[in-house]
């Protein structure tokens, strides 16, 4: 069976079950636990978008599907003034928070930006960040995890799905797990290939640099 829609997934996890009366179950349960698990432990280049946001208090809203940033910078003129990660505490702690200016720090608090200083105009914040798949809907027929790792959520599926209905065979179950996680690692194995095929290392002084993050930009919702 092929599997390459939302609709052909929802039938191959059907068959796959030998179960027709789980419609509902397969759409809203089963896929969804499957998406979200992958979102919150994938974090790959399909993943980055690219926006811009206005920056004029205090907080701002995270962007769409925000997960994690990966590079975050207010352009002024034409200088580009990284903005540097403060966890929520070390931002309360910072002498001057109450002082306005060109914001140089920012920290994450449930869904806004908080930034320091306070701006004293409208800025705008450049982000690259990592964004959660398109959840697979009868408007959304596919997305790059069905398109291009469909093994993902087929596995991903029945392992959540063999939970939910009890008595299958354990090793049974143990095999959908252990494919969901291969075929996750395949995907972040390929991903790390795809960055570093064909492009020469970058030397800086006696230190080999593969494009590695700084650790400002490791940050996630609090």
């Amino acid at each position: 069976m092929a599997l390459t829609t939302y609709t052909e997934l929802k039938a191959s996890l059907a068959n796959w079950l030998n179960r027709s009366d789980l419609t509902t179950e397969i759409a809203d349960d089963f896929i969804k636990l499957a998406e979200a698990d992958f979102n919150s432990k994938l974090r790959v280049r399909s993943m980055v978008a690219q926006t811009t946001i206005t920056i004029n208090a205090e907080t701002e809203a995270l962007p769409t599907g925000f997960l994690q940033v990966r590079d975050f910078y207010i352009l002024s003129g034409s200088t580009k003034c990284p903005l540097r990660y403060a966890t929520p505490s070390q931002m309360d702690q910072m002498q001057g928070t109450s002082n306005t200016g060109l914001p140089s720090v920012y920290t994450i608090l449930g869904d806004t930006f908080r930034f320091s200083p306070k701006p004293d105009a409208e800025y705008t914040g450049y982000i690259n960040y990592y964004k959660t798949f398109d959840a697979l809907s009868s408007s959304v027929a596919t997305n790059y995890i069905l398109a291009s790792h469909p093994a993902i959520y087929l596995y991903g599926s029945l392992f959540h799905a063999a939970n939910f209905l009890g008595g299958i065979n354990p090793q049974q179950v143990q095999t959908w797990q252990q494919m969901y996680g291969t075929a996750m690692e395949r995907l972040e194995q390929n991903d790390r290939e795809d960055q570093f095929s064909g492009s020469p290392l970058v030397q800086r002084g006696e230190d080999t640099v593969r494009g590695a993050f700084s650790n400002n930009y490791k940050t996630t919702r609090y």
